[in-house]
């Protein structure tokens, strides 16, 4: 016997030997719930494992799964999703557990017309009380891997949780100084926001949906962070090499990527030696972050009020990781349209729009926000109360343009 330590699904897409017997032996963390879009089981139970477990079966071979269904609909589920992947009903019967004493389930399925002939005495008195399954509960797949949530819903969970979020913030502001929060003015809090909602947004996705090529383990977080940490690197350097390239070509280019994304199917990839699957994987997951650092530093080098913008970039944040919540109705692979679509609010509300791309204000190789046209002063919303403003005269850069607090 061979003892492999590995992730179920990674073992399955890495395996190249027949089998006689695959066997799933109660491989499942039993809350019955769905609150977490990470968990252990997911991708293991889903069409396309079976699908591949089908693929590695000798002639004559059986995949046998064992679960402990403690809501009706789970084994509704299993049971449908293995008729579809098998193209018969598996054998069913009922097993109770010695140490916990809950009723569970076995089902055959593969070649099951030999099993009955094996066990033929059995068979029959299974088929005596046989178990009843309406066949109506959604299939779990690679796209919705959501065992223990019955329908495609968003769990009760995360509207209180969102409502307990409103309700603090709503606390805060009340408690707050008078007059110490800004009220935004033009569109450049509601950009930063935007792009916030989708830095966070496209963030959790990946690590939802790297756990297919991946495994369900700590190293999903060990490949995808660092991959978002180094081509955010990668985007600095790129913001400082070009300081003055176009951005609009940038917003093409991101939008395009998350798009072209939602065509990729990650599990292709599971297949591949471990180092060579993390870096294939880390970089195209996170390659967005590559146009939308760029993107990010730009608008905030351009930024006149800096505080603002960041907070709302923060508030932006915490909503994308509440919109995350959506895979449970849309599946985890169109959460990459959501983000593209929230990069193309960002675009639409960028400071300048209709002036000339990122409205005439380039960051120079020092880090300085500079004039694009002559003569024109940068200062166009009115001067916030305590502040002194000198507009440049004639011929003068922007960046000549100063507040200076009095009192």
């Amino acid at each position: 016997m061979d003892v492999v330590c590995d992730d179920a699904r990674s073992f399955l897409a890495n395996a190249t030997d027949r089998y006689d017997v695959i066997a799933y032996e109660f491989l499942d963390s039993q809350p019955t719930t769905s609150l977490t879009n990470t968990r252990l089981d997911h991708y293991v139970y889903t069409r396309e494992s079976f699908a591949r477990a089908k693929d590695l079966l000798a002639d004559g071979g059986m995949v046998v799964v064992r679960f402990g269904y403690e809501r009706p609909f789970i084994a509704d589920r299993m049971h449908r999703v293995l008729t579809e992947v098998f193209g018969s009903p598996p054998l069913t019967f009922g097993v109770k557990s010695p140490v916990t004493g809950l009723d569970g389930l076995i089902m055959v399925a593969g070649d099951t017309a030999a099993a009955r002939a094996q066990v033929a005495a059995q068979v029959a008195a299974w088929d005596a009380n046989p178990a009843r399954f309406p066949g109506t509960t959604p299939v779990t797949t690679d796209d919705w891997p959501y065992l223990y949530l019955e329908s495609r819903h968003i769990p009760m969970l995360y509207y209180l949780l969102a409502a307990v979020l409103v309700v603090l913030f709503a606390r805060a502001v009340r408690v707050l100084p008078k007059g110490s929060l800004r009220r935004p003015t033009g569109r450049a809090p509601w950009h930063f926001f935007l792009l916030g909602a989708a830095f966070m947004l496209l963030e959790t996705q990946n690590v939802s949906k790297a756990a297919v090529a991946l495994g369900s383990t700590w190293w999903v977080n060990a490949v995808i962070i660092p991959a978002v940490l180094a081509l955010i690197l990668v985007s600095n350097l790129g913001a400082a090499v070009f300081p003055r390239a176009p951005l609009p070509p940038v917003y093409l280019a991101l939008c395009a990527v998350c798009v072209g994304l939602y065509f990729v199917d990650l599990a292709q990839f599971a297949g591949l030696p471990f180092v060579t699957r993390a870096v294939v994987v880390g970089a195209l997951t996170s390659l967005p972050m590559v146009f939308s650092g760029v993107v990010f530093i730009r608008s905030f080098a351009a930024a006149d009020d800096k505080g603002t913008c960041l907070g709302y970039n923060l508030l932006g944040a915490l909503a994308g990781g509440l919109l995350q919540s959506m895979t449970f109705v849309t599946g985890i692979q169109a959460l990459l349209l959501i983000v593209a679509a929230l990069y193309c609010g960002a675009f639409l509300t960028r400071a300048g729009r209709g002036r000339g791309g990122d409205g005439g204000r380039r960051v120079s190789p020092g880090g300085r926000a500079t004039g694009g046209r002559a003569g024109v002063n940068p200062v166009r919303q009115k001067t916030p109360p305590g502040l002194a403003c000198a507009a440049p005269r004639r011929g003068r850069n922007r960046e000549e343009a100063v507040g200076r607090g009095v009192g």
